[in-house]
């Protein structure tokens, strides 16, 4: 098997990362991670790539969830953003200001994603859309003398002054423009989130490392910061991966982070205990 591998490392360079994934002393480190934590001291003796490898096919795993939601989130965007675009009256901005037909009533369309105002009428305010969106993620709304957009990281009032002459049918083009997001953008930003997510493991392993270092201080292990690094990498598998697939289903426990900790401490633990200790000199 080992032969195997090699051979087609050799032959299929294109190929290194995946031939990689299915190395044999990881797989072992990552089964035992869940059924032999004892074991997990033998990661000391992996060497960088192999680390780095690692480092990768977690941080994959801790992706999948949030680019489930995304995803999701994307599809209740097209969805709404469709029927945002079907009951759009008719309507254009002039003097900074939105001009409707006589008769023209106003409304709000709302679901878990979103909440759109339209409202001609001024009845609404600023401030009654900011209530409005209280648990929603985009709020939009085109009132009388301005747009209010609430979204993470831009909420505030957009005046008219620079969209005179913009009408209905612009807008209608905006919402349905959802309904245009390529098979690219889905790829994109499963490879950004991949790549936040390993900054995030890599951060995350820091943090548990620095306890580690305390427990191999207090039972008298005499490991070094990158060994203890290589144990906690996989003793926090079985955390990870769990929260992970809890995550998937939109299950998102309290404490998440206090407990893996806890728990990859303790697998470290049991990695460690059949390590020698260090002799205490009497003088």
């Amino acid at each position: 098997m080992s032969f195997l591998l090699e051979k087609l490392t050799i032959t299929k360079n294109d190929f290194i990362i995946v031939i990689g994934v299915i190395d044999i002393q990881l797989f072992n480190l990552m089964k035992a991670s869940f059924l032999n934590p004892e074991k997990l001291s033998a990661a000391r003796s992996l060497n960088k790539k192999k680390i780095i490898l690692y480092l990768i096919v977690l941080s994959f795993i801790t992706a999948v969830p949030t680019w489930i939601q995304g995803n999701k989130l994307i599809a209740d965007f097209k969805r709404d953003g469709q029927k945002i675009a079907e009951q759009l009256p008719s309507f254009k901005i002039e003097d900074d200001q939105l001009v409707t037909e006589e008769g023209t009533k106003s409304f709000i369309y709302q679901t878990d994603s979103i909440i759109f105002t339209f409202d001609p009428t001024g009845e609404q305010t600023p401030e009654d859309v900011k209530k409005n969106t209280i648990g929603t993620t985009i709020g939009l709304a085109l009132l009388k003398d301005g747009l209010y957009l609430s979204a993470p990281g831009y909420p505030g009032d957009i005046s008219y002054s620079k969209m005179n002459g913009l009408d209905n049918t612009f807008f209608a083009d905006l919402f349905l423009g959802m309904e245009r997001v390529s098979s690219v953008i889905f790829i994109l930003s499963f490879i950004l989130i991949w790549l936040v997510n390993l900054l995030i493991v890599v951060i995350y392993n820091l943090l548990y490392t620095v306890f580690a270092n305390l427990v191999s201080t207090f039972s008298r292990r005499s490991l070094r910061f990158s060994d203890n690094w290589k144990i906690v990498l996989f003793a926090s598998t079985l955390p990870t991966v769990f929260f992970a697939v809890l995550n998937s289903f939109q299950l998102t426990p309290y404490l998440q982070l206090e407990a893996t900790l806890a728990i990859t401490i303790y697998f470290y633990y049991l990695a460690i205990k059949k390590i020698p200790k260090e002799k205490i000199i009497k003088k």
